[in-house]
């Protein structure tokens, strides 16, 4: 896992070079143990390439960064290619010989004989920029899950491209612009679509396709070059899984396993040898106690040592951990999980680690969250919609439901099913949203056609949503999780790997049916039954709790009165008395808006913090 920059501008531009070792500098947690830059001229244009890297495989100066196949052909590379021993090796039957182990190396050659068509044969977690200056072009490509993201930035003078935003604003050309509509979808699902950011100009390189730049014309093309169906095996998913994680344990340096008892981190464990399991525990509630004993007695069962870190946030300074969240995902992206990912990776820097493993994927692929029960449901819903209006209006439905039912009832208003499903991934109601913007109906009508942008992109049937789903999140609720991780992990110099998003494994879930995922009503029915194969039923019968540390607390702590006197940039973009009205009855306990409030928090500081 590295960190990449790069830049292509005209030749009249001034002092690109400072700027690209500028970018390298903000982003160095990407890439702690060594820096490199090239830099050169092709037809009327200034290129620079620049790597901060993290040695995983081939600790050596043979695995440093830009790498040069002597052919004007040069490549700048982020994460891992866990299918290069096999490139390798056919790639030695034509006669290819390597300086080093990396599998940057790899890519670099395959690149020299496939060309672009080397793109659709790598397998892994990536983002890389090939410069291939004699046929004067270069190409800026993303893996097809989108475990790794890149961000880029084209105006008429060039184009720039980054693992992370905060090292495209080192390029002073970059206007970060807030873009309104990406304001009003975050408040519809607490995240953007890709390729949105938050920012007008500034976008991310979707998963599965390429920028290829045309550097004598100056033709940008974007091209889709692979689809994650077709890594679709007949091998079982026990075969498929066990090849994932035995393949992403390779690295020249030690590994261990992010573990929350869970199906998916318990799955992960059985197939990680020896690797240290770690643990977050958070303040002290019914779902963290479950986490507790269930993973200390999985572990055990393992033979397996259970590391655990507490992530406990300070009653005096409830902003650090806000501030952190705000400052650090760069996108609009509400997720205050980027915290506990944060803290564990950093225990596991301190304990010796590099590169963990993490369970997190296995939700989207197999459709575990307990939101696609409702979703295989939803012609029933949809029918009963009265009924749960009335249940909302007269407060009768299970108190430990008060966050979510609400979002239920909202699910069911809509008509048109990609907004229905924002409803129900989202904290805010339609009233609620409506109340926000002045603008809302001009708002919605363009979030509608990106919403159908991404419909027009699904192959199956429509009135499958559980399907529906599946590929609605690849490009949005997954890719806002690995943004997360990405980042929040890399700030700890951590390699965080996701053997659940393997191609291979996610085309497994993605080619099983609705029913075959639910079966028998259990979400992610098939690793709940590979789960049954290796552990006793006394620790896989479990409830579900998930990754969410409590925000309630915190919420509590600030109080009404200092709650209201953090809101001013936001009335920028919102109406100021429906956020008093949410204060308000939430801490009059008319309503559970602590979700609600968070996002509104948050979003006042990532305004404060881009765009003091």
């Amino acid at each position: 896992m590295c960190g990449l920059s790069f830049f292509c501008v005209k030749q009249s531009a001034s002092d690109t070079n400072l700027q690209l070792e500028a970018s390298l500098a903000v982003t160095k947690h990407r890439g702690p143990d060594a820096s490199g830059t090239y830099f050169t001229t092709v037809a009327d244009f200034q290129i620079g390439l620049g790597h901060n890297r993290l040695s995983i495989l081939d600790l050596t100066a043979a695995g440093s960064q830009p790498m040069h196949a002597g052919n004007g052909i040069s490549i700048i590379f982020n994460g891992e290619v866990f299918n290069h021993h096999e490139l390798r090796d056919d790639l030695v039957k034509k006669g290819y010989t390597f300086n080093g182990t990396s599998d940057t190396e790899v890519i670099l050659k395959l690149y020299v004989e496939y060309k672009e068509q080397a793109f659709k044969q790598l397998q892994g977690m990536f983002s890389l920029v090939i410069l291939d200056e004699n046929a004067r072009k270069f190409f800026l490509v993303r893996d097809v899950v989108g475990i790794k993201p890149v961000y880029y930035y084209s105006s008429a003078n060039g184009f720039y491209a980054c693992s992370e935003i905060r090292g495209l604003k080192s390029y002073p050309e970059v206007v970060a612009e807030i873009d309104n509509d990406d304001v009003f979808e975050f408040f519809n699902n607490g995240f953007i679509y890709e390729p949105n950011t938050g920012y007008k100009a500034i976008k991310k390189v979707q998963p599965g396709t390429y920028i290829e730049f045309d550097l004598t014309t100056g033709a940008r093309t974007i091209v889709r070059y692979q689809d994650i169906i077709n890594f679709n095996t007949q091998r079982s998913i026990a075969d498929t899984i066990e090849s994932a994680v035995t393949r992403q344990l390779e690295a020249d340096v030690p590994v261990g396993v992010f573990f929350s008892g869970g199906a998916d981190s318990s799955i992960l464990a059985n197939y990680t040898g020896a690797a240290d399991l770690f643990f977050a525990k958070y303040e002290e509630t019914e779902d963290s106690a479950v986490d507790m004993k269930f993973s200390a007695e999985i572990a055990k069962h393992l033979g397996k040592e259970l590391k655990v870190t507490e992530i406990l946030d300070a009653n005096d300074n409830p902003f650090e951990s806000i501030d952190f969240v705000a400052k650090n995902t760069e996108e609009l992206v509400s997720d205050y999980t980027f915290w506990a990912t944060y803290r564990l990776s950093d225990e596991a820097r301190k304990s010796g680690y590099t590169v963990m493993l993490s369970g997190m994927g296995g939700d989207e692929a197999f459709a575990g969250y307990p939101r696609y029960k409702v979703l295989k449901h939803h012609n029933l819903i949809r029918a009963v919609y009265p009924l749960l209006k009335s249940l909302l209006k007269l407060n009768l439905f299970p108190k430990k439901l008060d966050k979510k039912f609400e979002r239920l009832v909202s699910y069911a208003q809509e008509s048109y099913w990609p907004l229905a499903y924002s409803r129900m991934l989202g904290y805010f109601s339609k009233q609620e949203l409506s109340n926000f913007f002045s603008n809302y109906s001009t708002l919605e009508n363009t979030y509608k056609q990106r919403l159908d942008n991404v419909l027009t992109q699904y192959k199956g049937d429509v009135d499958d949503k559980v399907k529906c789903a599946q590929h609605f999140d690849m490009t949005g609720f997954l890719s806002h999780n690995l943004g997360v991780s990405d980042k929040a992990s890399m700030l700890a110099s951590i390699e965080l790997r996701v053997p659940l998003l393997d191609e291979r494994v996610v085309a497994n879930g993605f080619a099983t049916s609705s029913a075959d995922l639910l079966k028998d009503g259990a979400p992610k029915a098939p690793l709940k039954t590979l789960l049954k194969s290796l552990l006793p039923s006394t620790l896989v019968n479990r409830p579900k709790t998930g990754f969410n540390p409590p925000l309630d607390g915190i919420i509590l702590r600030l109080g009404a009165e200092r709650l209201a006197s953090e809101f001013q940039r936001i009335y920028q973009f919102l109406n100021r008395e429906e956020v008093e009205r949410l204060i308000k009855s939430h801490f009059s306990g008319a309503a559970n808006n602590t979700y609600k409030l968070w996002q509104l928090l948050y979003f006042e500081r990532w305004l404060k913090f881009n765009f003091a």
